[in-house]
């Protein structure tokens, strides 16, 4: 079963100071791992064919890897990037799925940022980057609040 997730959420952003959210470590550390994980690593190289690392540590002190390589890369419009899991549920370990963001102005300084994550491996694997993705979100939300 292949499946694609999504999940939208209007910042109080501009599109440019959204992707800028996506692609700068500093930033990213700052959202992309929700309560009750913590962001241990943030690691980008944002150009088509650079890699990108975050690491998170559960609740329980368990390490969550994930990796990928950006395959566009569209200042204010548009990432899309590879997705790998590595982690300690090994149902989900090894699947190459991808990601990709979007950005539209809505209004002045205010940005809609769509994810879509698509060929999860199984519903497991999109029920669980469902509830990731809307945590994660909530976290950029706000980080512009």
């Amino acid at each position: 079963m292949v499946e694609t997730v999504t999940q939208s959420r209007v910042i109080n952003a501009t599109p440019l100071q959204a992707y800028e959210a996506w692609t700068d470590p500093a930033k990213l550390r700052r959202w992309l791992a929700p309560p009750p994980f913590t962001c241990a690593l943030a690691e980008t190289d944002p150009r088509v064919g650079g890699r990108w690392r975050i690491d998170v540590i559960g609740g329980s002190g368990e390490r969550h890897s994930t990796t990928g390589v950006y395959r566009e890369l569209v200042p204010g419009r548009r990432i899309v990037k590879s997705w790998v899991y590595d982690g300690p549920f090994a149902a989900f370990r090894g699947a190459e799925t991808e990601v990709t963001v979007e950005f539209r102005e809505v209004s002045p300084g205010r940005t809609e940022v769509t994810v879509h994550h698509s060929r999860t491996p199984s519903r497991e694997y999109a029920d669980s980057v469902r509830g990731g993705w809307a945590g994660c979100l909530d976290e950029l939300e706000k980080l512009f609040a």
